[in-house]
């Protein structure tokens, strides 16, 4: 790379740096370049989730901070942007001191990218419009962390440092620290990628000199008459680098293109009646088979394993370590650098970083075992494919009777090798995506977890690393857990890890918070799924979850799906598809259909994230038992009060005739039958329900509140006691806990039972005989006359009639429910029984503070003269001396008629707790 010419090309140029990192400012003024730094106004705030790779994020952001600037008068603008990338997830810069440590925790003891994109803007002025041209370019740096304790990150994070920085380090200051190993450009880690820079200012100044014809070839793998160029024989030798140009291959970071678009681009450039493009697509489709064997070959000889810990070694040493010719090893060998699974300079090979990290048989994330699965089993199988084309979907077998093995395949029907081998790929697989899934969603609110079918432990692993106080069970069949231990962590905890034999369909599950089941569900057909999830359902507690992982298809691709995007989940299919000839037949269901499953079975509130290209990650939760008390409260109350609305209505007329203005004296009801008789006949049969709406909804949730808090109370004031010895002080707990829950619940919900009594109260048969028209109406009316307060006339009262009512209510019917043999399995006539036995005595005791507190209702939209009580006190007088005592019960005959309905409530309330 020729430096000094390429800075020079620029130094007439007016040059502006889009950016206000001092770091790229410092390494650009290194090279002698003269430029501008004029920070972009850009606002970073573009939808990570829209792009398919973390590095068309990072270019993009470079881009519009480039074209961001006012491109009149600048020659070239330069825009760059570094983001970290861990797990598919994109770091920036941390907001606060807490995020930095969420950041760097991630980044503690792991390996994660930096990319960074850069655009070159040229701009130039034709016919008097600015044109601009665009060049972008991204760059990849592998960078490690070693084991940090939580003293270092926070002494680190305290110095101040990391607040400016993408990832939350700086690794040309204290943040160097960290770092254990670096694989690629340190400047692109700083934040400008220097040597990628000038590579393709070199690209653009000086491009290179239009040649001749000369033969190409298109295989991915050496061709027989280049054999010399990639063999370490006398004249010959070339790096990976220079054969990857001399074949026109891999291009530069930043491009991809698939061997199917290849062959694609070459029919669509075809023009006149000339010959076509030649297919190098196609071509290296076809052959693509003989890279697939390369690797395979070179998996099973293990020769990434013998060049893991050595210096580079010639073809000769790695032949005669194999007792091999050292021809044939020559060209696998030099197949591996065509492929990027080798490095060969000097006439040495050494394995890539790719290499290093997957194919080697006993590294942490090794696919060896993956590998040498496909190699054994699924290669004779697909070579197969047309039979099964023919034959249509089999149970695994090919036309010369093989039977293959599946990764999905039942280990009681294997030997132990067989079993031991798939471990090895499932484990590689499971290694990929393990903290992936572990981090999908936030699981700090569970203490343990147990993975069905949990395999070597990888994913219990990812967990306990992640959530220091989560216990996790791998519950598995015995034949799987006896090789387990040669897939365990050296030199990690694993308190938190335990392994239990058993088979999830015949044996109990172990307790636990979360279940979790990982590629299970797609191995079964539905009769067994729904026994499965009934099991899991049965065995989790309230507020428990459920976490599923799985491929799952997807309905149909987004609307606005890009061609590439369509490609790739096109891409993403084909195995599955291909698989389904070839394999026993794997249930493939969509998200929609998993998310039914799991809400069918009592998960709700079914959230979904993205583990990896391929795997959904699902988290359902059971009701909580706040929840449910809720629901079953709420849905009881609203039955049960449109059932005995009719005799609630004659219950408040009763009541507050004589404090209504609508009702004159001669008028007034007689009593029960009376008011029953007449109500159809001079309101209508349907006034029997009048502002029953507003009973519904004032009552969902007061019963759903008055049940959930009642449970809350009683955590308060029943903590300890013991119902057999301490009887009356579980009684009076009972009580109170009845009262505080009522007295609760009021507070929020006495407007819309102030609008229930007024619509009651109101009598006539049209709308214009009618005081209000309804309940928004009512409300309305009344917040005009007297304010919000007029909504809570008769509140005191009320929460003193409220506490007594609710404290006999609750009280006595928990105490007499408890002290039965056994209270949950009571039957529903007993039950029933006593809730009756119980309503009509809360109802009775507490009914003239029910009296008092609807007549106080009836005051507001009262003025001057026309008010009857001056308040909670002068109305009880007025009615005792007014009335006579028995005032005070007017109605009360048809309260515990009414009653039915709340010991109704009660039954119901237990039956629904039962099934929700």
């Amino acid at each position: 790379m020729v430096l000094c010419p390429v800075i020079r090309k620029l130094q007439h140029q007016w040059v502006v740096l889009a950016s206000a990192s001092p770091r790229r400012r410092e390494i650009l003024s290194q090279t002698g370049l003269r430029f501008e730094v004029v920070p972009s106004r850009f606002k970073e705030n573009l939808q990570k989730a829209s792009f398919p790779t973390p590095h068309a994020y990072a270019v993009e952001t470079a881009k519009q901070k480039a074209l961001e600037k006012d491109l009149r008068t600048p020659d070239i603008v330069i825009g760059a942007d570094t983001i970290v990338t861990v797990g598919g997830l994109i770091l920036e810069k941390p907001v606060d001191k807490q995020d930095a440590y969420s950041m760097l925790s991630r980044l503690n003891g792991t390996e994660h990218s930096v990319f960074t994109g850069v655009v070159i803007v040229h701009c130039c002025s034709t016919d008097g419009r600015l044109d601009t041209e665009v060049t972008e370019f991204y760059e990849e740096t592998r960078v490690r962390f070693s084991e940090l304790s939580e003293e270092l990150l926070w002494e680190y994070i305290d110095s101040g440092e990391p607040m400016d920085k993408a990832g939350g380090y700086g690794i040309q200051a204290l943040g160097g620290m960290l770092v254990e190993s670096v694989h690629g450009d340190f400047l692109n880690v700083v934040g400008f990628p220097l040597n990628r820079f000038c590579r393709e200012l070199t690209r653009l100044y000086y491009p290179p000199p239009r040649e001749g014809p000369q033969r190409l070839t298109h295989d991915p793998l050496p061709a027989l008459d280049t054999r010399d160029n990639l063999s370490d024989a006398e004249g010959g030798g070339s790096d990976a680098a220079q054969s990857q140009e001399a074949r026109g291959g891999r291009a530069e970071a930043g491009g991809e293109r698939t061997q199917a678009e290849g062959a694609q681009e070459a029919a669509s450039n075809r023009t006149g009646d000339g010959p076509p493009p030649f297919p190098t697509g196609l071509l290296e489709l076809i052959d693509g088979f003989k890279a697939s064997k390369a690797l395979f070959t070179a998996c099973k000889l293990k020769v990434f394993d013998l060049l893991k810990d050595t210096a580079p070694l010639r073809a000769s040493e790695i032949a005669s370590r194999f007792g091999a010719p050292r021809g044939g090893v020559t060209q696998l060998l030099d197949a591996c650098v065509a492929l990027g699974l080798l490095e060969k300079t000097r006439r040495a090979y050494s394995n890539t970083h790719l290499a290093s990290l997957h194919l080697v048989s006993d590294v942490e994330y090794s696919l060896h075992g993956l590998v040498m699965h496909h190699n054994d089993h699924t290669w004779n199988l697909f070579s197969h494919l047309e039979s099964a084309v023919l034959a249509g979907p089999g149970p695994g077998h090919t036309s010369l009777g093989d039977k293959a093995t599946h990764l999905s395949q039942n280990s009681r029907d294997q030997s132990k090798e067989a079993t031991l081998g798939l471990l090895q790929a499932t484990h590689g697989l499971a290694k990929l995506t393990a903290r992936q899934v572990a981090t999908a969603f936030d699981l700090s609110c569970f203490t343990s977890a147990c993975h069905l079918g949990g395999c070597t432990g990888a994913l219990a692993h990812a967990l306990a690393r992640e959530y220091p106080r989560l216990q996790v069970t791998v519950f598995d069949l015995p034949e799987v857990l006896e090789h387990v231990a040669c897939f365990q962590p050296e030199g990690r905890r694993t308190e938190q890890i335990r392994f239990l034999p058993g088979d999830f369909f015949t044996e109990s599950l172990p307790d636990a918070d979360l279940y979790i089941l990982s590629r299970i569900l797609s191995d079964w057909e539905d009769d067994k799924v729904h026994e499965l999830l009934s099991r899991i359902s049965g065995s989790c507690k309230p507020g428990g979850g459920l976490l599923l992982v799985d491929t799952m298809r997807d309905e149909e691709g987004p609307e606005n799906a890009t061609v590439d995007e369509a490609r790739r989940a096109a891409r993403s299919g084909l195995r599955r598809a291909l698989d389904g000839l070839v394999w026993p037949p794997r249930a493939q269901r969509s998200l929609a259909e998993y998310r039914r499953l799991l809400q069918r079975h009592g998960f709700r509130d079914v959230a979904e994230a993205r583990a990896g290209d391929q795997l959904h990650v699902l988290l359902g939760t059971r009701p909580s038992p706040q929840e449910a008390d809720f629901l079953a409260g709420g849905i009881a109350a609203a039955i049960s009060k449109t059932a005995v609305a009719p005799i609630e209505r004659v219950k408040l007329l009763l009541q507050v005739q004589h404090a209504s203005k609508q009702i004159a004296a001669d008028k007034q009801y007689k009593g029960i039958v009376d008011c029953i008789v007449r109500i159809p006949r001079e309101q209508g049969i349907l006034s029997f329900w009048r502002g029953n709406l507003a009973n519904v909804i004032r009552y969902f949730p007061t019963q759903a509140l008055n049940f959930a808090f009642k449970d809350k109370y009683k955590q308060i004031f029943l903590g300890g006691v013991d119902k057999h010895t301490q009887f009356w002080r579980y009684f009076a707990g009972n009580l109170a806990s009845g009262g505080a829950a009522g007295a609760t619940s009021l507070c929020f919900v006495y407007p819309l039972d102030f609008a229930r009594t007024r619509l009651a109260a109101d009598v006539g048969k049209s709308a214009t005989e009618r005081e209000f028209k309804g309940l928004g109406d009512c409300l309305v009316k009344i917040t005009k006359s007297d304010g919000v307060r007029g909504l809570y006339q008769g509140f005191n009262v009320s929460v003193q009639g409220i506490i007594i009512y609710r404290a006999a209510y609750f009280g006595v019917y928990d105490t007499a429910k408890g002290m039965l043999p056994d209270p949950k399995n009571t039957h529903i006539v007993v039950s029933w029984m006593i809730a009756q036995t119980v309503t009509a005595v809360a109802g009775v005791v507490s009914y003239p503070f029910d009296t008092v507190r609807r007549r106080m209702m009836m005051q507001s939209g009262r003025k001057g003269a026309d008010i009857m009580y001056k308040g909670t006190v002068d109305c009880w007088r007025k009615i005792f001396k007014d009335e006579g005592g028995k005032a005070f019960f007017k109605g009360a005959w048809s309260n515990v008629l009414r009653g039915m309905g709340g010991a109704f409530v009660l039954v119901l309330y237990d039956e629904l707790k039962k099934v929700i």
